[in-house]
């Protein structure tokens, strides 16, 4: 079964789904090589101008693949890929929009901060419990230091607490908040909207967008993205992160050392 499902809606436009219900739609290599390639090949075909992003089974995304995760000679390749899935959503020529239920959590809300807009059901949560398995959300923050108040951004990293839809769209996480049913409806309207603009002009306005908020250009941000790497392998390989993914699978506390 693929990981990832690429369906066509209408001219222009296409659904894509995280397809790992199993696990929660939880970021594992395999996945996330998948949806870069298969948003690089939407890009090039000459039709596609809006993804939906969405997700199959009960939640939006969980995360990292923390079983994964454990493998010390997989954590790299992983790191890479985590960014280079952050990049493609944010950066690349497609407007995407996020279409969140149940939940996103750690690398799944980084994965809706990405997306151009994000649209979310009254009853999904959204979190960013790194701090709790002793990872460092390096590369989650680039995406979403932009979109979020500093205090904010501070509350959901510090206290990892998830939040509702109503204070994801308060603090700039989801543009929309909207009935279960309505969900993938309001997301094709949205889409819609978009794609009556010129295409050429939705890719500009879109590029003047990152301009505007102070986003880092293509060739400076490869290299910046290079330094979050770095900060995300640190807390990767460091004792307390072992400690809490071992923690997490084992379905208890972690032990921290003082």
């Amino acid at each position: 079964m693929s990981s990832i499902l690429v369906e066509p809606i209408s001219r222009g436009l296409v659904a894509v789904t995280l397809n790992r219900p199993e696990r929660r739609n939880a970021l594992n290599i395999a996945m996330m090589q998948q949806l870069v390639e298969s948003l690089r090949d939407l890009a090039s075909d000459k039709i596609t101008r809006v993804v939906i992003l969405k997700g199959a089974g009960p939640v939006f995304c969980a995360g990292l693949d923390l079983a994964e995760a454990q493998d010390a000679q997989l954590v790299r390749q992983s790191a890479t890929l985590v960014a280079q899935t952050l990049k493609s959503l944010k950066f690349g020529p497609l407007v995407t929009i996020a279409a969140v239920h149940g939940g996103a959590y750690a690398g799944g809300g980084g994965v809706v901060a990405a997306c151009d807009m994000a649209i979310g059901t009254e009853d999904c949560k959204i979190g960013f419990p790194e701090a709790r398995r002793g990872l460092l959300p390096a590369l989650i923050c680039d995406v979403l230091k932009t979109k979020v108040r500093e205090g904010d951004l501070a509350e959901l990293f510090l206290v990892g607490e998830p939040i509702s839809a109503a204070r994801a769209q308060q603090v700039g996480i989801l543009q929309r908040v909207v009935a279960t049913d309505a969900l993938i409806d309001v997301a094709k309207q949205m889409a819609q909207n978009i794609l009556a603009g010129g295409p050429q002009t939705i890719i500009d306005t879109k590029h003047l967008l990152h301009q505007a908020y102070g986003h880092l250009e293509q060739g400076h941000d490869e290299k910046h993205a290079g330094s979050s790497i770095d900060e995300h392998l640190k807390a990767r390989f460091s004792e307390e992160a072992a400690e809490g993914l071992k923690a997490f699978t084992e379905k208890r506390l972690p032990s921290w050392m003082m």
